[in-house]
């Protein structure tokens, strides 16, 4: 079970042991929008030494729109688990951990401690590192603070954008790469 801490801090530091997270949902809205993938992958002195991944099943429809953007169908869902199933082995894995993740302190973090609290699962509160926001303090040259413009600026492949794993994948190689260029 994770350990109910209230850490709630965000970190800027140079980390190397963290667990990357990203979620897929049925809109942007973190009141309303349903999860429909889960994915984390532990990190260990830099290195990835694991990894989770799951789709979910929502209780309504994936809209055309997200479909589009996710590449996730309601056909791709039909025989996955609802997020009260997944949920619990998701948090399992992430432990403890700093979470890293892409815009996580305003979008994933905030669903999955709505969902935790619904569910009536332990607050999740891991202290945080938001590669969007670490990346202003970074001296890069880029238009914008995307993933996709992240992952472009430092020749990282992602061809796979939207799609939780590849998400969080591409995300640990950004962060790795930005912090030779971190300036506090």
């Amino acid at each position: 079970m994770v350990k109910n801490t209230n850490k709630r801090k965000s970190i800027r530091a140079d980390i190397s042991d963290y667990t990357v997270i990203d979620l897929e949902t049925t809109g942007v809205n973190i009141y309303y929008c349903e999860i429909i993938e889960l994915s984390a992958v532990k990190i260990r002195e830099s290195k990835i030494i694991d990894e989770f991944s799951t789709l979910v099943k929502p209780r309504g429809r994936i809209s055309s729109m997200i479909t589009s953007i996710t590449g996730i169908t309601n056909e791709m869902v039909t025989d996955a688990p609802y997020i009260e199933e997944v949920l619990p082995d998701y948090l399992n894995f992430i432990g403890d951990d700093i979470i890293l993740g892409h815009n996580i302190a305003s979008f994933d973090r905030n669903i999955i401690k709505i969902y935790c609290e619904r569910l009536g699962l332990p607050p999740f509160c891991n202290d945080i590192l938001d590669t969007c926001t670490y990346s202003r303090h970074c001296n890069i040259n880029v238009p914008d603070r995307k993933l996709t413009t992240l992952t472009s600026y430092f020749n990282i492949e992602h061809s796979n954008a939207h799609r939780a794993l590849a998400d969080c994948i591409a995300n640990y190689k950004c962060y790795e790469k930005l912090k030779k260029f971190y300036i506090d």
